[in-house]
């Protein structure tokens, strides 16, 4: 039986970073990914902002934290960031939580950079009632997936174990025990349970309680933009939302609308989805929609004329591909907009943690953990 530090679970951005630092500090650490590479599904799928705040003005809390993590972000991952483009947000003039007034004052209360411009550069006339030029950057996951892995591969105190199977994960103090299908068996005294999406499926292997959250299986479209639009980032809220900014440091751009990007939703404890049937993928077990036969066909017809209702009649947009994961999101959250990173602590001596966030530069929230 193998005894480690540290035991987490997901090799996602929350997971690798949280494992990269513990090894720095000499501890023994072990990552269970159940796919066979990192940065799979959510680390991946994903609209890859950085976000500095200006997506959430009806949620100060969640738009102050974002931004107070930004500098340190493109700081620290410099070599994965999108050369700075122009960053747009519009707000819509039907329709709208906010409107332009608003949303210059939120910016200007958390000292944002924003300037306003005339929305007609980018948007029909009489669409939106005010755009501003504000400062965000897109990251390029693979680039930063590359990353962690070189870093980690430094370590003899780390290692990652790709295609895991967790049968059960028992109390046994003063630790836990987890053992896998494959009848690996590690002991520790410290669980991080940063599989997002499958947050409450690894609560149950371990019988602790789960979160309340709502499932959405999503959608991300990758497409290419006409060239006047090619370093240009547009997002108009808040309300008949989309976003269409540089997916990284590729030639595409991604694209994703409130009304259009979930295909489906669940409310129940572990995530339920018609689609599942037939397949490997269950309550018990997510599987990678990207990977599944019963995958969505894709909303890009509806996304495309949502778009073109707002968008200069002389921009347009070519389909590449789409990318489909499953976004876990605590239920209420679309009451305000919140999208706080929570960090739950279930157990201690042994202890065991859970950590739920959408917004990848809120990854140093777990330094506290450190």
């Amino acid at each position: 039986m193998e005894v480690a530090d540290r035991v987490i679970i997901g090799a996602g951005i929350f997971g690798l970073y949280f494992a990269l630092e513990c090894a720095k500090r000499n501890q023994s650490v072990v990552v269970l990914e159940y796919e066979d590479e990192a940065f799979t599904r959510a680390s991946y799928v994903n609209q890859s902002r950085i976000h500095n705040g200006y997506h959430y003005p009806r949620s100060l809390a969640t738009a102050a934290k974002t931004a107070s993590y930004f500098d340190r972000f493109v700081h620290d991952f410099e070599f994965c960031i999108r050369a700075p483009y122009k960053n747009i947000y519009a707000t819509s003039d039907h329709f709208s939580w906010v409107n332009s007034a608003q949303f210059y004052k939120f910016c200007q209360s958390l000292k944002l950079p924003v300037r306003e411009i005339d929305p007609g550069l980018y948007l029909q006339e009489g669409k939106c009632d005010g755009a501003f030029e504000t400062m965000e950057y897109s990251f390029d996951t693979l680039k930063l997936k590359s990353y962690f892995l070189e870093q980690l591969g430094k370590f003899t105190n780390c290692r990652i174990l790709y295609g895991c199977r967790i049968d059960t994960i028992q109390k046994s103090h003063p630790d836990y025990l987890i053992e896998m299908a494959s009848g690996i068996k590690i002991s520790t005294g410290f669980v991080l349970n940063a599989s997002y999406a499958s947050l409450n499926q690894v609560l149950k292997l371990a019988d602790l309680p789960s979160f309340d959250v709502k499932y959405e299986l999503c959608e991300i479209i990758l497409c290419q933009v006409s060239p006047t639009l090619r370093e240009v980032g547009i997002t108009l809220m808040d309300g008949p939302f989309f976003s269409l900014i540089p997916f990284g440091q590729s030639q595409f751009h991604a694209l994703s609308s409130v009304a259009y990007t979930p295909h489906k939703a669940s409310n129940t404890t572990l995530p339920e989805f018609d689609c599942q049937p037939g397949t490997n993928c269950s309550p018990i077990q997510l599987q990678n929609c990207n990977q599944c036969p019963n995958k969505p066909t894709t909303h890009w017809p509806a996304m495309h004329q949502h778009v073109k209702k707002y968008l200069r009649a002389d921009f347009d947009l070519a389909y590449v591909s789409s990318l489909f994961a499953v976004k876990a999101i605590l239920q209420g959250a679309e009451m305000d907009d919140a999208r706080p990173t929570v960090i739950q602590k279930h157990s201690d001596t042994p202890n065991f943690y859970s950590v739920l966030s959408g917004k990848i530069n809120t990854i140093y929230d777990l330094d506290e953990l450190i």
